[in-house]
């Protein structure tokens, strides 16, 4: 190799270097002008992510917070309507299988409970409406059950089988042994007269029958039911029917309890007219079986019989 190509070899790699070197150069210097951009970039999105997690953990709280509130306004709006609050103060027990296979409010395993009577589900709506009206008009409670043992033992009710039901006076010693005066009606012979009768009452005891009319109640051969919370304006009542769920704590006429009341019968309906503390020889509080209770049941506290 001569001088002259040496020469020319040198100045090319001298060449090659430099470029080499002036690339190396500029690539720490947009490197270093690059950075500051890149730091404010990430810290711009870190502020983002974290001003999005904020809102919407105030979102999620603001979401939690209006729900609580609606909550308890729809709380506060049924507690002071009046109307609302004594329904809520009425029991109304169920007796048949229906009710307790929906789990409607106040059905109760005795819905399918064989008696020494038969099945519960066949006659037991006297007793429902007996043990409504102690549990709803006293400090206490109790199941149909129990009002069905209890009624034994006050009165001369005496369940054999295929025949369970508990008729008026068996029903009204048992009520007056709970502290309850008691006054046997028959079919008034004016709804006006009848309507001035009740309205006058804490609650009643009608026996309804189908057969004297349908317009509310069908293949109903004879039926007790309780009508509460008389309104004079509207002329309703609030219904407490243990045979049919569909019927049971909802407001009627009180017309369709006049209309339909048992003509074949002794009484067609019973008034019950006050309740004295001191005439109730039971006070026993306590429900044993298993009951499908509303969302607003409160128990009642617990007392042992006194008889």
């Amino acid at each position: 190799m001569n001088y002259r190509t040496r020469r020319i070899l040198l100045i090319v790699l001298v060449s090659i270097l430099l470029l080499v070197t002036i690339l190396f150069m500029c690539l720490l210097i947009f490197d270093k002008d690059l950075e500051p951009v890149l730091s404010q970039l990430r810290e711009t999105e870190a502020a983002t992510e974290m001003i999005t997690e904020t809102e919407e953990v105030q979102t999620e709280a603001e979401t939690q917070v209006q729900t609580e509130a609606e909550t308890e306004v729809q709380t506060e709006a049924e507690t002071e309507d009046p109307r609302i609050a004594k329904e809520h103060s009425i029991y109304t027990f169920s007796q048949g299988p229906v009710a307790w296979e929906r789990k409607t409010p106040y059905s109760g395993e005795w819905c399918e409970f064989e008696m020494e009577g038969g099945r519960f589900s066949v006659f037991g709506c006297g007793l429902c409406a007996l043990a409504n009206i102690y549990s709803s008009l006293t400090p206490y409670e109790c199941s149909p059950v129990a009002m069905y043992r209890y009624a034994m033992q006050a009165s001369d009710y005496s369940p054999s089988w295929g025949y369970g039901a508990i008729d008026w006076p068996f029903m009204g010693q048992t009520l007056k042994s709970l502290g309850f005066s008691v006054s046997f009606r028959r079919k008034d012979r004016t709804y006006e007269s009848f309507r001035r009768a009740y309205r006058n009452s804490l609650t009643a005891i009608v026996l309804v029958c189908s057969e004297d009319d349908d317009t509310y109640w069908h293949d109903t051969p004879g039926h007790y039911v309780n009508p509460w919370l008389y309104d004079e304006e509207t002329d309703m009542i609030f219904l407490g029917d243990s045979g049919n769920p569909d019927h049971n704590r909802s407001w009627v006429p009180l017309r369709y309890l006049y209309d339909a009341m048992a003509h074949d019968s002794s009484f067609q309906y019973m008034l019950v007219r006050t309740y004295k503390e001191d005439k109730n020889t039971w006070r026993y509080s306590g429900i044993e079986e298993v009951c499908n209770y509303p969302l607003f049941y409160k128990p009642k506290p617990r007392h042992e019989a006194e008889r």
